[in-house]
């Protein structure tokens, strides 16, 4: 009732004043004007504000991505946090749930992560950080929804992959007791498996005994009549493998590690790790699974328990512990603390004197160690330091004749691909027997000799694989880099290969069917001639090389293979049997107009024009029918300005022997027009070569030199004048032309022009001409001449 009483007086009001309701007043109008002013101050003081928040919680986040790098997980945690109370994001909360992963605690990494989701429910980390946590807390399938939640926003393949593995570790448990209550059933059904009840009893029975190591820790006789039931039991019976990780049995045995660790690595090298090189393809599964479960339930103290049995004497003792070692280095952080650790140097020596000294199956434990970490960055250290032993250890491995000693080689050797510090230290002469027998011994099946096809059909693909695996690592091994000495740092190694006819074996290889087998071969070999030339030589006495190779080089689709054996085609350039092998697959006259194209490599170029150059030189008739050859003019005039170093070098070298000729330089300069013409006598004056590189050829190919082996030396830029640019960049367009258009004069200066030091064009002569004039007064000006305008007596004057 009063709202109404006084919305009728304000009305009133109004009327009485005679001002409308709709009209604001003067004090209404300043008033909301104040207040928009001071929202607006306040929205830029807030914005302002939230940007320095997010530059000191960008700040804190960036500092604890480095310490988080150096494994300093605790001072990460704090950085993180410090960000987040700064302005909390979705990727802090992320980084700090994988801190206290790395530190032990998942419960707090799955609540960092539950809120890095809230935050951000698309964000695909925030996903796999938590179901990483839940697989640590044991709750596979709360992990496995979390990682088809972050694949329904991408197909990721490391998603996927963690996705796939999560499957098969839910797959191993499923079926099996509730380890809280005992239950049944579970191992049932399988062929050859004992019957539900005997199954059910020792599954209660290897509860039991888990649950007493608790008890007895301080007992040690107890303890270790405790494992040796248990690794009976686990051997009598496959379901129990799957129901000690049900059962926690992993953290248990970690508890009584240090009363019997002999026995305790027994256990865990049943439960995850195979028996021998060769399992059946049935037992592999489950041994994946049981790894996959032994990696998550690890922690780093773990790890390092497991380190300190390396060192140990028992023989025994270090096999399992190796054997544990590789199943665990299977998580990065491992990996990491394996290379980064307090005892990493000791560590890694034992690892590598045991690969290089031990016998054969503590080799092979010892290298399946390395191959884990061989391809991380901080390996190349290491690797290069113990060089030695650990070429000693791919030596042995090579020449055994077991085939998972040589397969650990061969992976060894394909780790290590990645550093050029390490393979530079390990090629030799005795790596290169080494990696011949491999390679003999994997064509054992087919005699591939001199004279013999390679039949790849002869083969399974395994096999097949496995010869592509070593060509490629022999073709790593061939460093064609020289040092101050001007020798190949493969030299020895090439030359080995050589002396047990390894070579011979890789030619037949080059002519197989198979693409991959025929691309590696080709790549071994022409690296190989990179470090020895004299390999070259082969390809010129054998035709059936020649044509593989033949074959590579005209194909200007695979670019990069291309360069790579045209450094053949430029050593065999002045060889009369290549030149005749040519003939038989193209003529060599047209080899420029019927290989090069735009996607030719300039390296082939420059082989095709130094082949022609040598045998112009050396026959009459030849150089005749290639003067005669327009279509070839235009092809070398076309290469010489879309070209650029050698290529350009080795065109005009061609292009300028033949214009020699008067024939080929009237049939030039009737093709063209004359401003054409005259552009071309332009330009071939201010490209002239060096005398030197002209008596040279470029330079030798045997010479330490750049990259491509050849030195392209110029006496002035290639750079054109501007006014000049876009003329003398338009491609060579030749067209027919009439009598009308045939210029005597074009044709006597493109003759006279070419090999021949260039004259002083007009405007340099009228230069010249004004710096003598301008010479003579100045002299005159001093007296040192009678004569007018003070020329000297005698001497006429230059006007």
């Amino acid at each position: 009732m009063s709202a109404q009483v006084g919305a009728t007086q304000a009305v009133s009001t109004v009327a009485s004043t005679g001002t409308s309701l709709d009209a604001p007043t003067s004090s209404s109008t300043s008033v909301s004007a104040a207040e928009d002013a001071e929202a607006l101050a306040l929205a830029q003081r807030k914005k302002a504000v939230l940007h320095q928040l997010s530059v000191n919680s960008t700040f804190f986040r960036e500092k604890g991505n480095k310490a988080f790098k150096r494994r300093n997980y605790d001072v990460a945690h704090d950085l993180y946090t410090k960000g987040i109370r700064h302005l909390p994001t979705s990727r802090l909360f992320c980084n700090r749930s994988i801190a206290n992963l790395r530190m032990g605690k998942p419960q707090d990494a799955f609540l960092d992560a539950s809120l890095a989701v809230r935050l951000s429910p698309t964000c695909v980390k925030a996903y796999v950080r938590r179901a990483a946590a839940l697989q640590k807390l044991g709750r596979l399938e709360e992990a496995a929804e979390d990682l088809e939640k972050a694949g329904s926003f991408g197909n990721d393949q490391f998603v996927l992959k963690m996705l796939e593995d999560v499957r098969l570790c839910l797959s191993r448990l499923e079926g099996l007791p509730n380890p809280a209550r005992g239950g049944n059933g579970g191992g049932g059904g399988r062929v050859g498996a004992p019957s539900p009840a005997s199954v059910s009893a020792d599954l209660r029975r290897l509860e039991e005994v888990l649950a007493s190591l608790d008890s007895s820790r301080a007992d040690a006789p107890a303890v270790s009549r405790a494992m040796v039931e248990i690794q009976s039991l686990l051997e009598a019976n496959e379901a129990g493998r799957d129901y000690f990780f049900a059962c926690g049995g992993v953290a248990k045995v970690f508890g009584v590690f240090s009363v019997d660790n002999a026995r305790a690595l027994s256990i865990f090298r049943l439960i995850c790790c195979g028996e021998s090189g060769e399992e059946e393809d049935r037992a592999r599964t489950p041994k994946r699974a049981h790894a996959l479960m032994f990696q998550n339930e690890t922690t780093a103290a773990d790890f390092a328990m497991v380190l300190g049995c390396v060192p140990r004497k028992r023989l025994a003792v270090v096999s399992a512990a190796l054997e544990v070692l590789d199943v665990m280095l299977g998580k990065q952080e491992n990996r990491e603390a394996f290379l980064e650790g307090d005892e990493a140097q000791s560590t890694v020596l034992n690892v590598v004197a045991m690969f290089a000294k031990g016998n054969e199956p503590l080799r092979i434990r010892a290298g399946a160690v390395l191959c884990r970490v061989a391809n991380l960055k901080k390996f190349v250290s290491y690797g290069v330091r113990h060089h030695r032993d650990l070429g000693q250890g791919i030596l042995r491995c090579c020449v055994a004749r077991d085939g998972a000693a040589k397969a650990t080689a061969l992976a060894v050797l394909q780790r290590v691909r990645h550093s050029k510090a390490i393979l530079s230290m390990l090629v030799g002469k005795d790596l290169g027997a080494g990696i011949s027998a491999l390679l003999h011994d994997a064509v054992a099946s087919q005699d591939a000799g001199e004279g013999r096809v390679f039949a790849s059909a002869a083969y399974t693909e395994d096999q097949l694989d496995q010869l592509a695996n070593i060509l490629e690592i022999c073709t790593s091994l061939c460093l064609p880099r020289r040092p101050q000495g001007g020798q190949s740092v493969s030299k020895e190694f090439v030359t080995e290969l050589s002396d047990k006819g390894t070579w011979t074996l890789v030619m037949r290889m080059m002519e197989t069917s198979d693409g991959r087998i025929r691309g590696a071969a080709t790549d071994l070999f022409a690296s190989a001639c990179r470090c020895l030339p004299e390999l070259c030589f082969l390809v010129a006495r054998d035709k059936d090389a020649f044509h593989a190779f033949f074959d590579v080089f005209a194909d200007s689709s695979d670019r990069e293979r291309q360069t790579l054996v045209s450094h053949i085609a430029n050593v065999l350039g002045n060889i009369p049997e290549f030149h005749h092998l040519l003939s038989t697959r193209c003529p060599l006259g047209d080899l420029l107009k019927t290989l090069v194209t735009d996607a030719t490599s300039d390296q082939a170029v420059v082989a095709l024009c130094r082949i022609l150059l040598c045998v112009t030189k050396n026959d009459e008739d030849f150089k005749d029918r290639l003067c005669w050859d327009v279509d070839l003019l235009q092809c070398l005039v076309r290469l010489w300005y879309a070209r650029a170093g050698a290529a350009k070098f080795y065109a005009l070298q061609l292009l300028q022997l033949l214009l020699s000729e008067e024939r080929a330089a009237r049939i030039l300069t009737e093709s063209a027009s004359e401003g054409q013409v005259m552009v071309l006598i332009e330009d071939l004056n201010k490209h002239r070569i060096l005398a030197e590189a002209q008596e040279t050829g470029g330079a030798s190919l045997f010479a330490p030199e750049a990259e491509d082996d050849l030195f392209v030396q110029e006496r002035s830029p290639s750079r054109r004048p501007a006014g000049r640019g876009e003329a003398l960049r338009v491609p060579w367009d030749p067209r027919p032309a009439g009598k009308g258009d045939r210029d005597h004069r074009s044709l006597c200066r493109l003759r006279h022009h070419v090999g021949r030091p260039p004259p002083v064009l007009p405007d340099r002569r009228k230069d010249a001409e004004l710096a003598r004039v301008r010479r003579g007064l100045a002299q005159g000006s001093r007296g040192q001449g009678s004569g007018p305008c003070g020329e000297r007596k005698g001497v006429p004057h230059p006007v």
